[in-house]
């Protein structure tokens, strides 16, 4: 039967209750409000009379139901807190460094490394860290998706698994879950990796992967909750990386359409303007050999002669020589910019972040 709060449960419970030892009693009694607010929640286990059939059942299945509920809480705590940071455009790598700093205060952790996908298929470290303050261990800086012995990698590549847990860190080669024996040898013992998608079917972007030095650290955390935490995990982060891409797409579009267009008139506007110094130049060598030709016509010394050798020299000013050097470098400026713009739409899968003036943070964007 379900249970329930009916009279007959109740009676059941306490029937139990009498036959157990004091101390058994007021560890009963502690659980029963942490079961009941799991049952309210909706979650209905299955009670058979031949499972409740003495106190040590009875202390075991409110255990189970106080932890659910625990779990819960935890569960919905967390999703909080990685949706709260959610509120900023960030790079892929900071977004899975700020949300494995929740993900390893949830669930007590002592170490995370955060992976991202390059387009080839390997998986780079991103990022490290420890809640101790002992040293980091050495981990792998690459995986390759076909190394299929690894079960972080056959679950990215059978693509149906958002979670996988581990206790045997030690090397593949001695018969382990682990590229080699580098974490086992600092005293880890499990490890919980998460392997995080966006939606639409993309392939999978990033994993967080959290180290504790407890044997069977993470086996105390239910297939539900885990698979539940997995998918939260998966949607908020892989939310936050789709916003950041679909703003950069949008950004870089726009500049793509509106940057473009406005290169293109500054360009043909350069272009039109050296092209009216040329004539410019052409007359003005024509006007300068004329002002020498009516300085030898002139009588010298007198006041025409010498107005027309001032004329002469007016005409010899390089000014118009500074002036088509920068309209030179006028169209090798919209040039670059051009490139910039460019890469703008490469950093919509590849967004890098600049320590700009005042503390701001910009897109770092190439322009060589």
């Amino acid at each position: 039967m379900k249970a329930s709060q009916t009279p007959s449960t109740k009676e059941k419970f306490a029937s139990l209750l009498q036959y157990a030892p004091f101390e058994i009693k007021k560890a009963i009694l502690a659980l029963l409000p942490a079961a009941k607010r799991a049952l309210d929640a909706g979650y209905q286990p299955m009670i058979h009379n031949s499972v409740l059939n003495n106190w040590r059942c009875l202390l075991s299945f409110l255990s189970s139901l106080a932890s659910m509920q625990a779990e819960h809480e935890m569960l919905l705590r967390t999703s909080s807190d990685l949706l709260s940071i959610a509120d900023h455009m960030a790079p892929p790598e900071e977004v899975l460094t700020q949300s494995a700093r929740i993900l390893v205060r949830a669930l007590h952790a002592d170490l995370f490394v955060c992976r991202l996908r390059s387009n080839r298929g390997e998986w780079k470290v991103r990022y490290a860290d420890a809640t101790s303050c002992d040293h980091l261990p050495i981990v792998a800086p690459m995986l390759e998706e076909s190394l299929r012995q690894h079960p972080v990698m056959r679950a990215i590549l059978e693509g149906h698994s958002r979670y996988i847990v581990s206790n045997n860190l030690q090397s593949i080669e001695k018969g382990g879950e682990s590229f080699d024996c580098m974490i086992y040898k600092e005293g880890y013992r499990s490890r919980l990796a998460f392997v995080l998608r966006e939606r639409g079917n993309r392939p999978p972007f990033g994993l967080v992967m959290l180290y504790t030095r407890r044997e069977y650290g993470f086996d105390g955390f239910d297939e539900h909750f885990l698979a539940k935490f997995a998918k939260i995990v998966s949607l908020t982060v892989g939310r936050r990386v789709a916003v950041t891409r679909d703003t950069l797409q949008k950004a870089a579009g726009a500049m793509a359409h509106y940057g473009n267009n406005v290169l293109n008139i500054m360009q043909n506007s350069a272009d039109y303007c050296r092209e009216l110094i040329e004539i410019i130049n052409e007359d003005h060598a024509e006007a300068l050999g004329l002002a020498s030709k009516l300085t030898a016509m002139l009588p010298q010394g007198s006041h025409e002669a010498k107005t027309a050798q001032h004329l002469a020299e007016l005409l010899k000013s390089d000014e118009m020589a500074e002036l088509t050097d920068l309209l030179k470098d006028l169209k090798n400026e919209t040039s670059r910019m051009e490139h910039i713009i460019s890469s703008l739409g490469d950093s919509v899968d590849r967004p890098r972040l600049l320590n700009y003036v005042a503390g701001y943070n910009v897109l770092r964007l190439e322009d060589s």
